[in-house]
């Protein structure tokens, strides 16, 4: 198993993905706070949708790491395809209660993520570059969603 402290630079690949799919964090979270009031609902919802699909996606990992484990015990299958919807359903109901708790719910619950990605890695043999990339992006993810929502 790789520590995950491992040094291992993260791939190019992955790293310009992650990095990517950060712009619209980004961009967004500036919009909400310097364009004008009248379109900052839509800058809102653009950033609570897109965080949603986002959170959707690294729930999914978990899936697919236990499709991808040679044999996995049958309870940390389970495990790991029941983890995995849990992040889908908490962004549905951060798309369904009022903005700004919404905004806080997506926020921790990418905290929440990160620490089952980091449970996952000290079970499982993940690249060694996996959380440090993951810890980067959530830092990022999590702290442009709690200035959107101070807006």
């Amino acid at each position: 198993m790789v520590s995950p402290e491992s040094e291992q630079p993260v791939p190019p690949v992955p790293l310009w993905l992650g990095a990517g799919g950060l712009v619209p964090f980004i961009v967004l979270t500036g919009a909400v706070w310097l364009v004008p009031p009248e379109f900052r609902p839509v800058a809102f919802d653009w950033l609570r949708t897109y965080a949603a699909c986002i959170l959707s996606f690294v729930g999914a990992l978990h899936w697919g790491f236990a499709l991808a484990h040679p044999e996995p015990r049958p309870a940390d299958r389970d495990l790991l395809m029941g983890w995995s919807v849990i992040p889908a359903l908490v962004a549905w109901v951060s798309l369904l209660v009022h903005l700004r708790p919404g905004l806080f719910l997506a926020g921790a619950m990418f905290l929440i993520q990160y620490t089952m990605d980091r449970a996952l890695a000290r079970r499982f043999r993940l690249p060694g570059w996996y959380l440090r990339l993951r810890g980067g992006l959530t830092l990022v993810v999590v702290a442009c969603l709690a200035l959107a929502a101070l807006r």
